[in-house]
């Protein structure tokens, strides 16, 4: 991938990231000062259900999906792209209701704001970004992608001010959702035609089979990602709203560095394994610097943000803020040493292995930090989790990016 290339994908990916970055943000004190912070702490616990239920509905293509499309003729695309719609439009079909009830069982009230977000969370796995990342299209990715989702957002938002109902707010996230996937799916069968429509519920399943490390891998995750906000609905229902809150927080700023990973993807593979080494360090070493400065930002002016976007509605103590700072350094690197350099350099098991490490982790200690140690206690086992994942992979990374071919002054040039 050449400079221009890097900057152009960089470009075009950073505006999808900086338009709904700052849309995300805004929203945060809208939802939190006008429908309350006990209507925001549903909607927080739903979206981590819905968080599960996704990794179920995407079934890993979002993960596989832009190489697979990548290493794919122009030909082939199309069919690839219509089957996996269809087989994840069967999974959404599938999880909805009992996801939907899962909340509802959590949230102990306001059934139609819990179902509704969860079913709004459902549809975002049957997005089809991952297919423009793939074929290199960030402006695609931009306006087809990217831009229905922020105005679903922004009318979401001018409809709980004016309702003061926060259901129409997730009702609009959802159409938007939906809409974006409408015309994702419209452009890219039009543009590769060919294809087959198979809407067969058993070849749908059977296509899994191919996805079945992305998803294993992908559900791990999610679970030690998701699991902290419900374990605290459970066992701290009244910090429910502050976690919430640090969570979002957190997202938000890996939101904000998935150019960074996208550009990698593309980036550090290259068929000459010297090269691909020298390229993996300059990632490394560049992401390692952003990751540590983002941790540091983030427990030092954490508590003053969640201030800031919570209208002084929710106080963010420095005693939660710095694990979550130490667990958001761990999370902005790993995503970079696991999804880009451990696939590059055929690893992928390992990174099934460090998701599994950071999950018997997180299963360990997220429930007895929470009931000896309240909010703090789990937000640590949380970046403990995260730190574990981290050390495995760069354990498994060791033999291929830290002993291999050396860098030269020509390859630095």
């Amino acid at each position: 991938m050449s400079r221009r290339s890097i900057a152009r994908f960089g470009g075009g990916y950073g505006l999808s990231v900086i338009v709904g970055g700052v849309l995300s943000v805004a929203v945060i004190p809208v939802v939190i000062i006008v429908a309350g912070t006990t209507a925001w702490a549903t909607i927080a616990v739903a979206q981590a259900v819905a968080g599960f239920g996704y990794v179920l509905v995407a079934a890993g293509w979002g993960v596989t999906g832009p190489t697979d499309v990548a290493s794919r003729t122009p030909e082939r695309r199309g069919q690839f792209y219509m089957d996996s719609l269809a087989t994840r439009g069967w999974l959404f079909l599938l999880v909805l209701v009992p996801a939907a009830v899962i909340a509802i069982l959590l949230t102990g009230h306001d059934a139609a704001l819990a179902a509704v977000t969860v079913a709004s969370g459902l549809l975002a796995g049957l997005s089809g970004g991952w297919f423009f990342v793939g074929e290199g299209s960030p402006i695609r990715f931009l306006l087809i992608e990217t831009l229905p989702r922020n105005v679903g957002t922004v009318l979401g938002a001018l409809a709980l001010i004016l309702t003061q109902n926060p259901l129409w707010y997730v009702v609009l996230q959802g159409v938007a959702a939906l809409a974006s996937t409408v015309l994702t799916s419209t452009n890219v069968l039009r543009r590769y035609p060919g294809w087959v429509s198979d809407l067969s519920f058993v070849r749908g399943m059977r296509r899994l089979k191919e996805h079945a490390s992305a998803i294993s891998m992908s559900a791990t995750s999610t679970i030690y990602v998701n699991l902290p906000i419900v374990i605290v609905q459970v066992f701290l229902p009244q910090a429910t709203a502050v976690y919430a809150l640090a969570e979002r927080m957190m997202r938000l700023a890996l939101y904000s560095t998935r150019p960074l990973v996208q550009v990698s993807q593309g980036y550090v593979p290259h068929p000459d394994i010297a090269e691909q080494t020298v390229r993996g360090r300059r990632v490394f070493v560049i992401t390692t610097m952003l990751s540590v400065a983002g941790g540091l930002l983030y427990a030092a002016f954490g508590p003053l943000a969640g201030d800031l976007l919570s209208g002084s509605a929710l106080g963010l103590p420095f005693s939660v803020s710095i694990p979550m700072g130490t667990a958001l350094a761990a999370i902005l690197l790993s995503q970079v040493t696991g999804f880009t350099l451990l696939n590059s350099f055929g690893l992928t098991r390992s990174l099934a292995i460090s998701t599994i490490a950071g999950a018997i982790v997180g299963a360990a200690f997220l429930i007895p930090g929470a009931i000896l140690f309240d909010l703090p206690g789990l937000a640590w086992a949380l970046a403990a989790s995260e730190v574990a994942v981290l050390i495995v992979q760069l354990f498994m990374l060791r033999p291929h990016l830290f002993s291999g071919p050396q860098v030269t002054r020509s390859q630095r040039g």
